[in-house]
C-alpha cells in the first residue's frame, strides 16, 4: 500500500517539534517504510481517532523508531496520511506483541 501526504499533511509531521518542543520530526518517507514493516500492526480505526481513521503500528529503519501511522482511505481506496508519531505505551507494546507472535509462528 502507497501513502499519500498532501503537501499540507506532510509539512504538519515534518514540523512536530514545532508543536512539541523535542519531539521527532516525521518523514512522510519514514511512514512510507512503517506501513510496509513486515511486522506492522493495522488497527481499523485506530482507538483514538475520533474521525474512524486507520492507524498502523512500524517499524522505520530511516526514523530508527517505531511510528504510529494515522491515515485515511478516500473513495478509491487511496490512503493519504495524517499524521505521525513515535509509538509509545499501549501501541509500542502491540508492535512489539506482534513482533514476539510472528517469531514464535515462524518456530
Amino acid at each position: 500500500m502507497e501513502l499519500i501526504w498532501s503537501d499540507e499533511d506532510a509539512q504538519y509531521v515534518r514540523n512536530r517539534s514545532n508543536r512539541y518542543p523535542s519531539a521527532l520530526d516525521i518523514e512522510p518517507e519514514w511512514t512510507q517504510e512503517a506501513v510496509d514493516d513486515e511486522h506492522c500492526v493495522k488497527l481499523n480505526p485506530y482507538p483514538r481517532s475520533r474521525v474512524g481513521a486507520t492507524g498502523y503500528i512500524g517499524y522505520s529503519p530511516s526514523a530508527k523508531h517505531v511510528l504510529v501511522v494515522i491515515a485515511y482511505a478516500d473513495l478509491d481506496g487511496g490512503m493519504h496520511g495524517m499524521n505521525s508519531w513515535p509509538a509509545s505505551g499501549r501501541d509500542l507494546a502491540t508492535y512489539r506483541k506482534a513482533v514476539e507472535d510472528d517469531e514464535q509462528a515462524r518456530q
